[in-house]
This record gives structure tokens, C-alpha cells and sequence, in this order.
């Protein structure tokens, strides 16, 4: 009768170990400016205690729903768990529209991975702040040494605004806050080299605002010179992209894709590690990317705006020595995605090693 009072408790301890799931926990922000990005963190230790649920290496994905008048899919990324049990990853919001929207972890083996004490699910709302800003200087004028930026914004007070200016891929001002008054309006006049496209980026402590383009022209016309292109071709889907790194030369280096039939995006890391996101042409457009560069090595990856859609995109740079197909740009864009690890022994092994136990112990009984 002993031998099976232990049996029994050993099967007890067997099946509830097997049946035992992870926690995991998701949390973002309630509220996220369109323009900025989404930042979503998780962790899969519970409350009080000190060792993950999940072994290091285990991965899954995580994706943004537009929930508005019905459920559909806006973006989907990888996590691994790390080391101390956490992860994190990142939705970039431009493009996307004002509304609500869900985060959602998936279970690669539904219902068997996570328990259900596990947070897998995070409500938030997009919101469009580009129409607080009403720009009143001239969006268009002529070269004379310095650009003028006026206007007045909503909701904002005195609380000040913080701009940065960019051009041809350079940051040439900023950031930097400037003053509003009570009613929100300000000014400032910010020294210019020359003529072209300057994007003027607004923020405040909530967040992104807007971005306006101020074209300045009127100055000599650069001299034209003729420039080698060099390029390389990789297949690309939405969750598959293509990878590249382009060695630059000193000076302002053009980035171009090929067109025909596919909306691709174009995301960059630049020599100072920010990374950029151009999406302006449509089907029928090649994708331009323009920036000054030191001569450093700049990182790309291209996909296309559909999730069905699929192609092979080619890259051609002007002002660089080489573009190739890159092996460690996944790594630098953090959407590298290792094996994941094994969690718990599946129940039917552990059902298993329990049958040959009982026969053990039934022998020797």
C-alpha cells in the first residue's frame, strides 16, 4: 500500500509538472503619437520569484492589429526571450492611421505555452497630432541665407516645442526647443548653407507632432558631374526582407530601388546608428533615398507595403564603392532569429516514463 501511495503522488507531481505553463507578460503604451515608435517589453517571470518561465532563446511573434471595424493584421515582429527572461521589440507607426489597435503575443502551441495568468494581449490608441500645427511662414521661398519657421500650435501653451531640421539625409539643426507663447504660436530663423528640401520635425514632451517640408530655392545650381552607380539584387517579402550595406564615400550619397509592380520601403541606419524609414513612392516609382555621409558603411533593408507581395528588389547606390547583400544586417536591425530553444517536456513523454515506472515498481512488488 505504500509502494502506491508513492506511486500515486509521483504521478500526481508527473502531471501537474506537464501540465505547467509559462507566464509571459506584454506592456506598451496606452497612447502612442503617430510618427513615433511603438515600444513593447515583456517578461516572463512571475511576480515575486526570480527564474524565467521560458528558457533563453525561446521565440515567438508579436503583432500590431488595427482593431477599428474589424480585426486585421499592420504588423508583426519576432522576440527572444534573453537571458534575465526578457524581450522587447519595436512598430514603427508611420503611415499608419488614428485609431484603436491591440498587441498581441502568439502561442506558438495554443494552449499549451502560456498559462492563463499570462498578459498576451495590450489595448492602445494611435493618435494624429499633425493637425495641431498650423505653419504661417512660407513653405516655399527663396535662398538668402536662413530659414524662417512660424506658426502656432494647438493645446501646447506655453509649454514650448522642440524642432530638428533635416536635409538631404543630414540633421542641420536641432533638436533643439524652442518657445511658444500662451496661445501656442511660435518662431525661430535658423541659419541655411544653401537651396533644397528642408524637413522640419515638431515635438513635445507628449511625443511626435508633425513634420513640414520647406523648399528654399534660388541659390547656383551644383555643377554636374557624372557618378559611378554600383548596385546588388535579393529577393524580399514583408517577412522576409532584403538585406544590405553600402560602403560609402565622403559627401551626399543617393540610394535607389528598382520599380515595376511593388510598393517597397526602405529602411536605413545611418553612419551615426539612427534609423530611417522612407516610404514616397508608389507601384510604378523606384523608392529615393538621399543623405550626406562620411564614409562609413550604412545598413538597408527593403520589403514590400503588401504581405502578399514578393520580388526581387535591386539596390544602386551613387557615391559609394560597394553595395552587397548583407549577412549581418538582420543582426543590426534587431530581426535576427535564432532556433527557439525548448521549453517543457511534451506530455505524452512524460506519460511514457511514467508507464515504464509503474512497471519497474510493479516487478519488483
Amino acid at each position: 500500500m505504500k509502494r502506491i501511495a508513492w506511486l500515486t503522488l509521483l504521478v500526481a507531481m508527473l502531471l501537474v509538472s506537464a501540465a505547467s505553463a509559462a507566464y509571459v507578460e506584454i506592456n506598451a503604451p496606452k497612447e502612442v503619437s503617430i510618427g513615433d515608435p511603438i515600444k513593447v517589453n515583456g517578461t516572463t517571470i512571475v511576480g515575486g520569484l526570480t527564474k524565467p518561465s521560458l528558457s533563453p532563446g525561446f521565440s515567438t511573434d508579436v503583432i500590431l492589429y488595427s482593431v477599428k471595424s474589424t480585426k486585421s493584421e499592420v504588423g508583426r515582429k519576432t522576440i527572444v526571450v534573453q537571458e534575465d527572461g526578457l524581450f522587447s521589440t519595436t512598430f514603427e507607426t508611420g503611415g499608419l492611421t488614428a485609431g484603436d489597435y491591440t498587441i498581441e503575443i502568439i502561442d506558438p502551441e495554443p494552449p499549451n505555452t502560456f498559462g492563463g495568468s499570462s498578459k498576451t494581449l495590450q489595448f492602445l490608441k494611435l493618435v494624429d497630432r499633425s493637425g495641431d500645427v498650423r505653419i504661417t511662414s512660407p513653405l516655399v521661398r527663396d535662398f538668402d541665407g536662413s530659414l524662417d519657421i512660424a506658426g502656432t500650435i494647438d493645446k501646447i501653451g506655453n509649454a514650448g516645442v522642440r524642432i530638428e531640421i533635416e536635409s538631404g539625409g543630414a540633421i542641420v539643426y536641432g533638436p533643439e526647443y524652442i518657445r511658444t507663447d500662451p496661445n501656442g504660436a511660435f518662431a525661430a530663423t535658423v541659419p541655411i548653407q544653401g537651396t533644397g528640401t528642408y524637413r522640419v520635425t515638431f515635438r513635445d514632451t507628449k511625443g511626435y507632432i508633425g513634420t513640414f517640408t520647406f523648399v528654399v530655392t534660388g541659390g547656383p545650381a551644383p555643377a554636374e558631374t557624372e557618378t559611378a552607380v554600383v548596385s546588388a539584387s535579393a529577393p524580399a517579402t514583408r517577412s522576409a526582407p532584403a538585406y544590405f550595406e553600402v560602403d560609402t564615400r565622403v559627401g551626399l550619397v543617393t540610394l535607389t530601388t528598382s520599380s515595376g509592380g511593388i510598393d517597397w520601403v526602405i529602411e536605413y541606419i545611418d553612419e551615426g546608428g539612427r534609423l530611417r524609414k522612407i516610404n514616397d513612392a508608389g507601384l510604378l516609382d523606384p523608392e529615393i533615398v538621399e543623405f550626406s555621409a562620411q564614409g562609413g558603411r550604412v545598413y538597408v533593408k527593403i520589403y514590400p507595403t503588401g504581405y502578399n507581395d514578393h520580388g526581387t528588389v535591386q539596390l544602386s547606390a551613387t557615391n559609394a564603392d560597394a553595395v552587397r547583400v548583407s549577412q549581418n544586417a538582420p543582426v543590426i536591425f534587431g530581426d535576427a532569429t535564432p532556433t527557439p530553444a525548448e521549453t517543457a517536456t511534451p506530455l505524452p513523454a512524460v506519460l511514457a516514463l511514467l508507464a515504464v515506472l509503474v512497471v519497474i515498481l510493479s516487478r519488483r512488488g
